[in-house]
């Protein structure tokens, strides 16, 4: 009876089973409904852009110039029939190679060569290029390239060119110009030309040049190779004479480089500003002296320029206690030459009734440029000799009338 049970259990699980696996074969047979998915229309981008992104290049004028321009396809999907064209200055001609492209496919490049012809008379001057690209699909934002033509040379030719042409410096400084050399030949080798260099200055001005980097070292030739810019630089030091001083002012100095019958030059101004300094210093370098109260009494002072220009119209003045006489001789300084001095009295007059003791004056100079700090002199005041001998006669009637004090009572 047991077993019949265990049979009879197997037999409901197994029908109890098969209608789940039904269901489930039946979901694994069933193919996934399509979703469909509708495309837009793929975007078209082209572009230009010049090899090295350099919107400038340089030509000589007759002579034909390559100029390397890359196509680039940004957009989804290819674009055909890419076809080129340009304007520029009236006369000029600009070709393509190659003149089309069939297909670009998307994010492809290419490069392209832009010819320029420029006409054999074409003046020495900056010109604009404009270059277009046009496809079916799409065309390129135009491109603006800037061409710097030169004239080609019938002889040889050095260029100097000052990269500051115009120092300030006081006299007794130093001007440091740079200049860039640049030589050209009818045709460009690799075949340099020494230049020898020769500076034309003022009397007594000092000048040398150096490379930029070896200051220590003084050149008197360059070697340059021909291109059509500047590459080579010098250092030109101008040194103006310390004594006797320069007037304020613009100078001007040459820097000519020779070749033979090639020859070049540039002109420098190195511009004098002035500097004033005054001052005003105790003749013998004291800062005291002695007076007599009510009496003349005479100092001497310096007044000097230690600029580098003249000073015009120098005054004279001075503080001191009140009632106080001080007198200047002269008062007035019509002119200093630089490092220059005049020297000055001082007539100090305490009044009568000074009491002795020592007091403090201060003096000035003014001139019309610029005045000179304050100097203070201590004044020690004694009384006149008249008084000193007054005072000797109190005492000795003092003196005498105790003496003859002492004997009136001295019999008693």
């Amino acid at each position: 009876m047991k077993i019949v049970r265990i049979i009879c259990l197997l037999l409901m699980g197994l029908l109890a089973l098969n209608p789940l696996g039904t269901v489930l074969a039946q979901d694994e047979e069933e193919p996934p409904t399509p979703v469909l998915i509708s495309e837009g229309e793929p975007e078209y981008e082209l572009a230009l852009t010049p090899m090295g992104e350099r919107y400038d290049t340089i030509a000589v004028a007759g002579k034909d110039k390559y100029l390397p321009i890359v196509v680039e396809n940004l957009g989804e999907a290819a674009i055909d029939d890419i076809t080129f064209s340009a304007d520029g200055p009236v006369g000029w001609k600009i070709e393509f190679s190659p003149d089309k492209v069939v297909s670009l496919e998307a994010l492809d490049s290419e490069i392209i060569e832009v010819i320029i012809k420029t006409p054999s008379e074409t003046e020495k001057g900056d010109y604009m290029v404009t270059i277009r690209a046009s496809g079916e699909q799409a065309s390129a934002e135009k491109l603006d390239i800037r061409v710097t033509v030169n004239v080609p040379l019938k002889e040889p030719k050095v260029e100097l060119s000052p990269v500051y042409p115009r120092l300030e410096a006081i006299a007794g400084g130093d001007f440091v110009f740079e200049v860039e050399f640049a030589y050209r030949d009818v045709e460009i080798t690799d075949e340099p030309r020494d230049f020898n260099l020769r500076t034309t200055a003022p009397k007594g001005w000092e000048v040398y040049m150096t490379p930029p980097y070896e200051k220590e070292k003084k050149v008197s030739a360059i070697r340059l190779k021909p291109a059509f810019t500047p590459g080579n630089k010098l250092r030109v030091v101008v040194t103006a004479p310390f004594w006797p001083l320069p007037e304020p002012g613009e100078y001007k100095i040459t820097l000519e480089a020779i070749s033979g019958e090639v020859k070049g030059s540039v002109e420098f101004k190195a511009v004098i500003t002035a500097k004033y300094i005054l001052f005003v210093v105790p003749a013998a370098e004291r800062y005291n002296t002695d007076a007599t109260a009510g009496e003349d009494n005479f100092f001497s002072i310096s007044v000097g320029n230690l600029g580098t220009a003249a000073i015009n119209d120098i005054k004279l003045s001075s503080t001191g206690p009140e009632g106080w006489q001080i007198e200047f001789s002269p008062d007035k300084v019509d002119l200093i030459e630089a490092i220059d001095e005049q020297t000055i009295d001082v007539n100090i007059k305490p009044p009568s009734k000074t009491i002795a003791g020592d007091y403090v004056i201060s003096l000035r100079a003014s001139g019309k440029q610029t005045s000179s700090g304050e100097i203070n002199i201590r004044v020690t005041v004694e009384t006149p000799t008249i008084w000193g001998w007054v005072g000797v006669g109190i005492i000795l009637v003092v003196v005498a009338g105790l003496v003859v004090i002492f004997l009136r009572f001295s019999r008693r």
